[in-house]
């Protein structure tokens, strides 16, 4: 079960990123890319619905395509690979998402239905990268993000001397990476800029592990009072 089956589910730690006032309004922006190389991306503008004709003509004879919704700077994306029938279906569904939304909730809601990403299932490692430059810029890994704010000074040292840290051009996220039966990442912004404000940082790792901790509760435990 994930968050968007059930209210009481909304403790798992992906609440504490979706939580975010961020994806209160509806998508922004919308991008599908081949091989991460996001630079390229075709856009799809907030409202509009994207042809069959179009996304054919895109994805030619390619065997994988990821989409990107944006909520502002914060952002929801998820790669496919298959036929290029399932990869037609899967542009056509999250486009749909897309356009439809109200709102970042109903968003998710949709995604999980169609194309049917289980949003915030199996949670793999974090990521501070550099926004639509990802792939060529190269991310900072997190593999453990509650192990990470325990020892936050440590790894804003390291993380000062990485790529993504030392680039200026982009605007910098920390991505939380899912597999689940299909890869997708959700993330949120750190940074001012193409600077990366460690405070921004620690927030945000602070709230997953917040909502972590929510979840490895029993449902007594969540409803005593302290």
């Amino acid at each position: 079960m994930t968050f968007i089956d059930d209210e009481p589910a909304f403790v798992a730690p992906v609440f504490g990123i979706i939580g975010s006032h961020l994806f209160n309004e509806p998508p922004s922006l919308g991008k599908m890319a081949a091989g991460g190389e996001w630079e390229r991306a075709e856009i799809f503008q907030p409202g509009r619905f994207i042809s069959e004709e179009e996304v054919k003509k895109y994805l030619g004879s390619k065997e994988e395509i990821a989409c990107e919704a944006f909520f502002g700077d914060a952002f929801f994306g998820a790669r496919k690979r298959g036929t290029s029938e399932e990869l037609l279906r899967f542009v056509l569904d999250f486009n749909g998402a897309l356009a439809s939304s109200v709102s970042g909730r109903d968003f998710f809601r949709r995604v999980a239905e169609r194309p049917g990403i289980p949003v915030g299932s199996g949670f793999l490692f974090a990521e501070v990268g550099a926004v639509d430059a990802w792939k060529s810029v190269g991310p900072f890994r997190i593999e453990d993000p509650c192990a990470a704010l325990e020892h936050f000074e440590e790894l804003s040292s390291r993380l000062e001397c990485s790529a993504a840290a030392c680039e200026r051009e982009h605007p910098k996220a920390i991505e939380f990476a899912f597999g689940g039966g299909c890869e997708h990442w959700i993330a949120l912004p750190v940074s001012e800029g193409s600077v990366i404000v460690t405070s921004m940082l620690e927030d945000t790792l602070r709230k997953w592990c917040e909502s972590s901790e929510r979840e490895r509760l029993p449902v007594n435990s969540q409803n005593k009072k302290a």
